[in-house]
Formats: C-alpha cells, structure tokens, sequence
C-alpha cells in the first residue's frame, strides 16, 4: 500500500537527519609520538563518515579515535587555507564542505618535561675511579662486639692516638697503618671506623670507605658522619642514587649547610640519569610494539 501523503514530508525529513558524509581528512602533518595509530603518518588519508549536523569539535573526536591524535592536538582547516575550522561550526554550515570533501589535519602532541631536550650534563672532573686494591682489614663479627679488656683498650686508645700525630705530620700511609690496627684491637666505635674510612676516601679509595662507613653505621646507625663519608664516597663514584639517599639521612640527623651544594649536584645527576632510562625504556617498549 501506498504511504499517505501527509506522511510522505515526514520521512524524507527523517531520512535526510540519518544521512551521512564521508569526510577524507587528509594528514597533513602529525607528531604524537607514540599515540599515533599504527599507519597513522604524515600524507596520509582516512575516510570518516558523520552527518552533516556534526560539528568539528564531533570530527575531532572521530578523527581521534581513527589517528591517535588528542582533539585537543587537532588542527582542521580546509585545503588552500591556513584559518582552522571553529570547534562549534557545523559541518553543513562549512563553505564548500560537502559529502566526499577533504579537510586537512595537523596534530602535535603538546612537550612534555620528559619530551623536552634534556641537554648533556658537563664532564664530572672530580669522579674516582673505583680502586683494585684490597681494603683494610675489619675485625670479624665477633670481634666487631666483643668486650675488650683494660690493656685491649689502652692498645687500641694508643694506636688511635699514633694515628692522629701521624695525621698532623702528613704522614697518611703511617696513619692508615695505625688506625687499622686500632680498629683490629676489637669493638671499635664508629667514630673510629669513620676516622678510617675519611683517611681513604681522601686517598682516592672510595670503595673501601663506604665498607668503613657501613661498618660504623652498623655499630650506630644515627651516625651522620658515617652517612655523610658514605655519601661523599657515592657521590665520587658517581652512584648518584646512593649519594642522594645518605646526603638526605645525614641531612636529617645533623644538617651541614656545606654539603648543600653537593646534595644539589648528586641530585641533579640522579634526576638527570633516571629520565634518560625512562626515555630510553618508553622508546624500547615503543619499539617492541
């Protein structure tokens, strides 16, 4: 049967509010990094149908489900004009838009702080190179505690003492022979571990320090000079990570404004290395996909 006539304005109505157009959007640039839909590059074109009451703000959002590329990122215009096209206009208001038309896209992603350039960090000229050499002795655990008797601690006061003329005349090999054979006495403080542990760093022997320094935070684990030769000794080994963390403890029982600067610089250098290993992961994982 025929439809009535009165119904007949109704359903072109009807029928021309479903239509749609295909709108091909041509690429005209694209740097999204990563987001970027796989294919989705610069000189290329994909079909996005929409009907013709849609606004570009509603392209956007289907172009940005096809390309990868936020709304916010978007730029629209139409070939042959630089002017983009207002979010809020629709598409049949759009002069010489039409079924089958072109727009043009341009999509950045905005940089980010781990997108931008992070520059190179100047030559550290006061590195050490970690030492080959073996470490002055430290007694065993049982000797690290043991009770000492009167003559073990006038051996031990005596040879501290020796340690310290020898300092004061210059004599590091001397001192470092003294004050090792005080802490081998037994149960040395860590006071005098730390004494020990400062003679080696200043003699370029990082590593064997922070094994001085771990000793005397183990006999006192709030000792900030234990924590700050540890931290030096990091900090010369360029273990930035580590420097940080004992700068920040020692810091934190006994604040020294002088070693502010080198706080900064290992901190610096922490945050420095810590964003290239995530570039380069984020890269890597890129990559794999």
């Amino acid at each position: 049967s025929q439809v009535p006539a009165h119904c007949r304005p109704q359903q072109t109505e009807h029928w021309a509010a479903m239509s749609q157009w295909n709108i091909k959007v041509h690429i005209l640039d694209i740097d999204v990094g990563s987001h970027a839909k796989i294919g989705m590059a610069k000189g290329n074109e994909v079909t996005v149908p929409i009907e013709p009451h849609a606004t570009i703000h509603m392209l956007k959002q289907r172009v940005a489900m096809i390309v990868g590329a936020h709304m916010s990122w978007q730029t629209l215009s139409l070939p042959g004009s630089d002017a983009p096209l207002d979010d809020l206009t629709k598409l049949q208001d759009v002069v010489g838009l039409g079924d089958g038309s072109t727009i043009n896209l341009t999509a950045v992603a905005p940089k980010s702080k781990e997108d931008e350039d992070m520059g190179e960090l100047e030559e550290d000229t006061e590195a050490m190179p970690a030492e080959d050499v073996e470490p002055p002795a430290l007694p065993g655990p049982d000797a690290m505690n043991a009770e000492l008797t009167e003559e073990q601690e006038d051996l031990r006061n005596k040879c501290n003492g020796e340690a310290a003329e020898a300092l004061e005349d210059g004599d590091k090999a001397t001192a470092l022979k003294k004050y090792t054979e005080a802490i081998m006495v037994g149960n040395p403080s860590a006071m005098l571990l730390a004494k020990r542990g400062e003679l080696l760093l200043k003699t370029r022997r990082p590593k064997a320090a922070i094994l001085d320094a771990d000793a005397a935070l183990a006999k006192n684990p709030d000792s900030a000079k234990a924590y700050r030769l540890r931290a030096k000794s990091h900090r010369f080994l360029s273990m930035w990570e580590e420097a940080v963390a004992d700068f920040s403890a020692c810091q934190k029982i006994d604040y020294d404004p002088d070693l502010k600067e080198m706080h900064d610089f290992c901190t610096l250098r922490k945050t420095w290395h810590a964003k290239k290993a995530a570039r380069e992961a984020a890269k890597a994982d890129a990559a794999a996909e």
